[in-house]
């Protein structure tokens, strides 16, 4: 998901402070080479040195373009919101940023397909995955994307249900029960009423959670209510396109109040979901409910469609596994959700002629 050669520069001992100066600590927001560093000195705003400040993703200038042949531009920068850190203080709450320590948890990495932007959260080990009752719909198929990316970093999933005072479609209240059986916790909440908020707090507690969902969910408005004094900026869902309207345009980490602490990362809303090669290769075992299978297949290349002999296919012929999920891993291979090229990227992404929005699926 985050391959350490691609974002972790070497510093030279040319470049680097006096080691008995630095102090380890945690990224928890920054943009364009500005960033606040948690340290045990308390919170430092920091810039980065020398090689590291090179590595910056710049904004694209048109009359750049207009004189330039050609412009190289990296795909991430190289320091990530949950990344530890030594840093060099420098007095009046301000540090350098000497080195940037290796990544040892889960990260996540999502891209937005429309703009090429790559927006990066590193040192998770949950993300809670925030849909709406309505406004903007439910789509089961964008869970299960989600839920392909928390499996394929190896990281836990907890499915958060927002808006439920606008009331649940039974229907749909059944299909999450499926989830349920493979194990996700799935909670209800609503920040106008409070419901499911201690429920959601339990689950936080004493994890590092990357907070995911479509723009509109209402992923602002929980933040204000788990932690009131935030006073988080919340829009309303568009009246004419029923879709969400960004509110948080970058990631920072929140740190969490009460017994067992933890931190919240808020990311801007998806509006266009890139996974790229996340699950390349592995696609079928990113659907947990496929492993007892795996490996029975009389192909050992089974692709778990066509091919005579399939013990997935078999499973879902039985009634074993999921129909609608079974479905799901279809759709999410013929769109190239086993490679590693732009296949799948290319078709997950959705630009709404009506302004941005949710992902149409």
């Amino acid at each position: 998901m985050f391959p350490e050669s691609e974002s972790i520069p070497i510093i030279t001992p040319a470049e680097a402070g006096p080691p008995s100066d630095l102090v380890e600590g945690m990224v928890i927001d920054g943009n364009r080479g500005q960033y606040r560093v948690e340290t045990p000195d308390g919170v430092l705003l920091c810039t980065l040195r020398g090689k590291l400040r090179k590595e910056l993703i710049h904004p694209i200038s048109h009359n750049v373009l207009q004189k330039a042949r050609r412009v190289n531009t990296k795909a991430r920068a190289p320091v990530a919101v949950g990344d530890r850190v030594r840093v060099l203080p420098m007095g009046d709450g301000k540090g350098i940023i000497e080195e940037i320590l290796a990544r040892t948890a889960g990260a996540f990495t999502r891209e937005d397909a429309d703009v090429g932007r790559v927006t990066s959260v590193a040192g998770i080990d949950q993300m809670v995955i925030v849909l709406a009752v309505r406004d903007p719909a439910l789509h089961l198929g964008l869970l299960d994307r989600f839920l392909v990316m928390a499996e394929a970093a190896e990281v836990r999933a907890v499915i958060c249900l927002n808006k439920l005072d606008l009331s649940l479609d039974p229907a749909l209240a059944g299909r999450l029960d499926v989830y349920r059986a493979l194990g996700y916790p799935v909670i209800g909440t609503s920040a106008e009423t409070g419901t499911g908020l201690e429920e959601l707090r339990a689950e936080l507690a004493g994890h590092t959670s990357a907070l995911l969902g479509p723009s509109g969910v209402g992923k602002s408005s929980l933040l204000n209510a788990l932690e009131p004094g935030l006073w988080q900026q919340v829009r309303n869902i568009s009246s004419t396109t029923h879709k969400g309207r960004h509110t948080t345009s970058s990631t920072r980490l929140v740190p969490l109040a009460g017994p067992g602490g933890g931190y919240l990362a808020d990311t801007a809303g998806i509006r266009a979901l890139a996974l790229g090669g996340a699950a390349a290769g592995r696609l079928d075992w990113c659907f947990r409910e496929f492993r007892p299978y795996l490996g029975a297949c009389y192909h050992a290349d089974c692709t778990h469609r066509t091919e005579p002999g399939c013990a997935v296919r078999a499973a879902a012929d039985l009634g074993a596994l999921d129909a609608e999920r079974y479905d799901s891993y279809l759709r999410l291979y013929e769109q190239g959700g086993s490679g590693s090229g732009r296949a799948w990227k290319d078709v997950v992404s959705s630009r709404s002629l009506a302004g941005p929005g949710e992902l149409r699926l």
